[in-house]
């Protein structure tokens, strides 16, 4: 029995053999009695305190799954600190130990403050006891917390495998610690062994079979790593092997599925049906036992009946859940039709604004530069002209007399209007390419808006989806449910009227665990579909957060380009206006010099 032994930690050395077997014979009906009890209430989530201490020691379960209440997927936190309401915090070191009725187990290798919980912690407690790591004169402190029960997704997933008797799970293998290039290899957990096989080799030469026997293969969890396990097939080095889990509640299963088909293979099945587990907060009481020892159809009834009733509770909290995500659904469409309509009405808006910006202002602004371009072209002649007409002037006029003084004063006036023409048009050609960036720039936002609006409408079409398809797995399992009740209600019917089994009743019997069984199996899925549409109703939310953000800044930005624009027509009308004016200033000019030329 030393390979039994070592399931309990290297600290059970004390423990006697009588007592380590009783514990592995019950092993099984303790792990049927916490399911059972796993639906009841919870025990308080704080441990209890004892000891001589000097600091105020706390020790509390911080639980992994959404029902809360002393699961073994959770983890136990020690805390100290030097007064109850505060202070600063004692750094403490642990030991750690199971206690099993009046037995403490050591749990080796582990000393931090946190303790991940395990399928070894199930139906016993967890102590710790913490000594200050500075001065062990402030005394030592122990705190209790237990016992723990085995999670109730865990529980269906365990009684599903134990009634196939056939489970495959892949795992990680690693050579060493160190190993960079561990392989994929599968663990086949049947009822007579358990076998290590590397997937797609030729079956015979890469795969390890361990029948059951007295010592082994056994499963040691990591006390630290919540997914590394170690699974020693013998004791040759080259059977044992250090795996990786796909994940903590595989771990878990793993190891009670080795150890109940360990137990069942060692214990008879009358046995362990004829004696209950004796419960480790009661320690010394007697055990009890089963009155018959024959198949009762009537309990059995009785329990399917149970299980029956938990599931419609579980069911109805399925529905509930399903109510509150339609509801929600609900309310979520009506916002993205309230937010589309308003978005629509925006677009609308704006393309009115474009419109009128590109029928009117833009169209006039056009026309003036057409005739700003005419007017150059005219008083670019003019002053062609007007120079030919001075260098004919210089010519005639005798090279020793001097210009006059309101000849150069002329000449000056006309040199200043023909610089401001031309600053003039350069700002009116710089004005007509900023106003065409300007249209491709809200030509490519209004393409972006309309991309966005498409988005919404695919988002609110596969919500549409989604729910259609909620409404469908929901009526299956209702289906289904009935189908299974009614069939219950044929089964008592028939015990009622039959005084003994049969094996009609059963065959019936074993279709209605079946069918049970396949009713978990759709529960589970729907479960795990609705937590699938929470996330990604979550997301599709955060999507259209951050549409709406884009959009009401991309509305933002065309008001302030409207305003913009305003003011260049503004602008442009009073350079206009100015170079009307200079052009007629001009050709006074041009005529008053035609006039002193004649």
């Amino acid at each position: 029995m030393q390979g039994w032994r070592s399931l309990f930690g290297a600290g059970g050395q004390g423990v006697s053999l009588q007592t380590i077997g009783d514990a592995v014979r019950n092993l099984p009906n303790e792990i049927l009695r916490q399911i059972d009890a796993s639906g009841d209430g919870h025990t308080h989530l704080r441990g209890r305190v004892s000891g001589p201490s000097t600091y105020h020691f706390s020790l509390h379960f911080e639980p992994r799954n959404a029902g809360g209440g002393l699961y073994q997927s959770g983890v136990l936190v020690a805390t100290a600190t030097s007064r109850a309401d505060g202070g600063h915090p004692v750094p403490i070191t642990c030991r750690w130990k199971r206690r099993l009725g009046a037995h403490y187990i050591e749990i080796p290798g582990i000393s931090g403050s946190m303790y991940h919980t395990s399928a070894d912690d199930i139906g016993a407690d967890v102590v710790c006891f913490a000594d200050p790591a500075n001065d062990p004169g402030q005394g030592q402190a122990v705190g209790v917390l237990g016992p723990f029960m085995l999670d109730p997704i865990n529980k269906m997933s365990l009684e599903n495998m134990i009634g196939q008797e056939n489970t495959r799970f892949p795992v990680r293998h690693y050579r060493d610690e160190d190993d960079p290039h561990p392989r994929d290899l599968q663990i086949h957990v049947k009822q007579d062994y358990v076998k290590v096989v590397h997937p797609g080799a030729d079956r015979g030469t890469s795969e390890v079979v361990a029948p059951y026997s007295a010592d082994y293969p056994k499963v040691v969890i990591h006390p630290l790593d919540t997914c590394k396990f170690r699974l020693e097939l013998s004791e040759e080095q080259d059977k044992i092997y250090h795996f990786v889990a796909l994940s903590r509640t595989s771990r878990d299963s793993i190891a009670l599925l080795v150890r109940c088909f360990h137990a069942r293979k060692y214990v008879a099945t009358s046995f362990i049906l004829s004696h209950l587990f004796q419960n480790p907060a009661t320690p010394g009481a007697p055990l009890t036992q089963v009155q018959h020892d024959g198949f009762d159809i009537h309990a059995l009834g009785e329990r399917l009946g149970k299980e029956l009733d938990r599931t419609v509770g579980q069911l109805e909290v399925v529905e509930k859940v399903v109510k509150n995500a339609t509801n929600e659904k609900g309310e979520l469409q009506a916002q993205l039709r309230e937010t589309i309509s308003s978005y629509t009405e925006a677009i609308e808006q704006l393309h009115q604004q474009l419109a009128v910006a590109r029928d009117g202002p833009a169209a006039s602004l056009q026309l003036q530069l057409h005739q700003a371009r005419a007017s150059q072209n005219s008083l670019q002649l003019d002053m062609r002209e007007v120079r030919h007409n001075i260098e004919q002037e210089q010519q005639r006029a005798p090279k020793t007399s001097e210009p006059s003084a309101e000849c150069a004063a002329q000449a000056e006036a006309l040199r200043g209007e023909i610089s401001q023409l031309k600053t003039s048009i350069s700002a009116l050609a710089g004005d007509r390419a900023m106003t065409s960036q300007r249209d491709l720039t809200r030509q490519e936002e209004l393409r972006r808006l309309r991309a966005d609006v498409d988005m919404l409408n695919s988002e609110k079409e596969g919500l549409e989806r989604c729910s259609v398809q909620a409404d469908k797995d929901k009526q299956d399992l209702i289906e289904n449910f009935l189908y299974v009740k009614g069939c219950l209600d044929k089964l008592q019917m028939a015990s009622l009227q039959m005084p003994a089994a049969s094996p009609e009743h059963e065959r019936e019997v074993a279709r209605l665990k079946e069918n049970y069984s396949q009713v978990v199996d759709e529960r589970n899925r729907l479960a795990i579909r609705v937590e699938t549409m929470d996330r990604d109703r979550e997301k599709q939310k955060q999507q259209r957060e951050s549409a709406l953000e884009r959009v009401m800044n991309a509305n933002a930005r065309l008001l302030e380009e409207r305003d913009r624009l305003e003011k260049e027509k503004a602008r442009v009308s009073e350079l206009y206006q100015s170079t009307m004016g200079a052009m007629g200033a001009v050709a006074g000019a041009g005529g008053v010099g035609n006039a002193a030329g004649g």
